[in-house]
Parts: C-alpha cells; sequence; structure tokens
C-alpha cells in the first residue's frame, strides 16, 4: 500500500491523511462528499470539482495544508456539526464523527506529549 500512496500526488495523499484522521472509510468520505469513488487512488490529477466538492463538505479543512503541507489542517478549531456533515447525515452518525476526530485530535497531541518528554530526557541526559 505504502507504494501505492507514492503513486499518487502529494495533495491527494494529504486528503488521504485527512479522511483516515477523520476515522471514516473512503466510501464514507466519497458518499459524504460527493466526490466519485476511487478518486483519489487514481493516479490523475485531482479536478477543480473534487477541491470544492472537499472544502464544500469540510469549509475548516485549510486550502493551504491540502495545497502545500504546511501549517494546521483546519482554519480555525470551532466543532461547528454542520461544516462537517451532509444535512441528510442522522445524529447518531454525526455524533460518531466528532467522536472519531476527538480521539484523532487526542492521539495527535499523545504524540506530541511523547516527542516532548525524549526531548526533556535527552536534554537532561545532555546536562
Amino acid at each position: 500500500m505504502q507504494s501505492n500512496i507514492q503513486n499518487i500526488s502529494p495533495i491527494k495523499q494529504r486528503i488521504l491523511q485527512f479522511v483516515a484522521n477523520l476515522g471514516i472509510s473512503k466510501r464514507e468520505f466519497y458518499s459524504l462528499t460527493g466526490i466519485s469513488r476511487g478518486t483519489l487512488e487514481s493516479k490523475t490529477g485531482i479536478t477543480e470539482d473534487t477541491l470544492t466538492k472537499l472544502f464544500t463538505t469540510y469549509p475548516n479543512l485549510s486550502p493551504i495544508w491540502i495545497f502545500t503541507g504546511k501549517g494546521e489542517k483546519f482554519q480555525s478549531q470551532q466543532d461547528e456539526i454542520p461544516t462537517y456533515f451532509a444535512p441528510e447525515q442522522n445524529i447518531e452518525d454525526k455524533l460518531l464523527c466528532i467522536i472519531a476526530k476527538k480521539d484523532s485530535e487526542i492521539r495527535e497531541l499523545a504524540e506530541e506529549v511523547g516527542k516532548l518528554k525524549q526531548e526533556i530526557l535527552q536534554l537532561k541526559n545532555s546536562v
């Protein structure tokens, strides 16, 4: 799978990373956004239509991060339910998605804490 990811554009790789962080399947992502299934795995370029659907569904997602990989994934840290979900989605699915997003954020923060602890140990050992 790793070699498959390397065959697609960095933009598609970041979108796939975003989907993984949401904790939803690619199938669910395609359904929520209206993007054609398989689009992110294909070797062809990404279209304006695909990007429009992505940012319409996830308006807080940072275009700068998607295009360059720099900065934060989200433009703001607001958790406004309507900005992350399709209107027809039921409340249970919305809550599960919020929980998955929070779990992902917790994992990322735990990794950061681990890195900081390692840096502290290295500093203590060098003194």
